[in-house]
């Protein structure tokens, strides 16, 4: 098996480095320069800040200018060609329009999922051909290995900083161009190594997650929506019991398990959001146990390391990016979704964000929530019967 993470191949190749101006690509690139690979480095201007409402002081996302110049500095540094694509227009129809639609259908997009496979590794590879390079590299903490039976991906090394969730949408074959060269290494490395050579990243502090928001989402809403969110307007807070118990500005500015921002003063709290009806623009609170379900419902799904199971199995799976994991049992259904049930329950399934799943290190795939699962696990899936798709 070889292991593109750890520099196990000999051949040399072109790599475009994507480096937004931080520490980890600045970090990729050297490390694949040291390995004899011919690197350019690639930055992507995505967003334009000046026309977003954006304070002038935030510095967020590689299209700041200030980032774009660092990535430049660097490459500078290390003596290799620096690239400027302009990805706007297909950064606002891949990422930043479905981000907008999704929250105002009532649930909570996870816009780095979209950014990774449909921008990084969708109109980037398409456009590499013209740098002449086999190969697209960036910063993130995983790996891709290559067996007999295909690609597969990986957790990174260092499980604070593993990144995989977030690339569960990336095509294999897309994965087959790929180089992660910081999947083995735990960040302190990553940052000595940077300071070691002078690199003009090595301190600097991590960036937002979302980088095309500046102070709260729904003040990009309001900008994006056209009016929807004027029209929309206000709406009510209700118990489970469907009792109103307060009002509110507008569903979309709550996302499920969200506590602060009820403003219910009943003394019986602490509340938090357990469901949204964009149709008839409520939010529904409960108490903690208002959260907890049995499993969800998952669409869209791209199966990364192995093909879809026959019959019920049992896997490790996360439903959020800070989610350590949990044992759940997969189903696929006829239409290609997915089913996860989590024996032990799971707080907090929130429509929009990312559920993925796991055999073992590798991440087996992963799809977008659609809704939670609030029965008990099926009688007919027994655990007995079930393939160990965990080792």
């Amino acid at each position: 098996m070889v292991n593109r993470a750890d520099g196990g191949r000999s051949a040399r190749g072109r790599v475009a480095v994507l480096m937004s101006g931080g520490v980890d690509s600045s970090v990729a690139a050297l490390i694949l320069k040291k390995r004899g690979y011919d690197v350019v480095g690639v930055t992507l201007h995505l967003w334009d800040y000046a026309g977003a409402g954006r304070n002038s002081g935030a510095v967020r996302g590689c299209c700041d200018i200030s980032q774009q110049m660092d990535a430049r500095y660097v490459c500078s540094q290390l003596g290799i060609p620096h690239f400027l694509l302009d990805m706007r227009g297909e950064f606002r129809e891949q990422v930043v329009d479905p981000f907008t639609r999704s929250y105002l259908s009532g649930e909570t997009p996870n816009p780095c999922v979209f950014c990774n496979s449909r921008v990084k590794w969708g109109a980037v590879l398409r456009r590499i051909h013209a740098l002449e390079a086999e190969f697209v590299a960036t910063g993130h903490y995983a790996r891709v290995v290559h067996g007999e039976k295909g690609v597969r991906l990986l957790r990174g090394i260092d499980r604070r900083k593993d990144q995989s969730y977030a690339l569960w949408e990336i095509p294999r074959e897309a994965l087959e161009k790929t180089l992660f060269p910081l999947g083995n290494r735990a960040k302190e490395q990553i940052r000595a190594e940077a300071s070691t050579v002078g690199l003009r990243t090595a301190g600097k502090a991590e960036s937002q997650e979302i980088c095309f928001i500046d102070d709260h989402y729904s003040e990009h809403l309001r900008r994006a929506s056209g009016g929807e969110t004027t029209r929309i307007g206000k709406g009510r807070i209700v118990d489970g019991d469907g009792v109103t118990v307060g009002t509110h500005n507008g569903f979309f500015n709550f996302t499920i398990g969200q506590r602060r921002g009820l403003n219910i003063g009943d003394g019986k709290g602490p509340y938090f959001v357990a469901e949204i009806h964009p149709e008839t623009n409520t939010v529904v609170i409960g108490g903690a146990e208002s959260l907890k379900h049995q499993g969800c419902i998952v669409r869209g799904v791209n199966w990364v390391s192995y093909d879809p199971p026959v019959g019920p199995v049992r896997c490790v799976a996360k439903i959020r990016y800070n989610d350590r994991g949990s044992p759940a049992i997969l189903e696929t259904a006829e239409d290609g979704s997915v089913i996860l049930r989590f024996p032990g329950g799971v707080r907090a399934v929130t429509p929009g964000q990312s559920a993925v799943w796991y055999r073992g290190e590798s991440v087996w795939g992963g799809g977008i929530i659609s809704r939670a699962l609030r029965e008990g696990v099926a009688a007919g899936v027994a655990a007995e019967r079930n393939r160990d798709e965990t080792a």
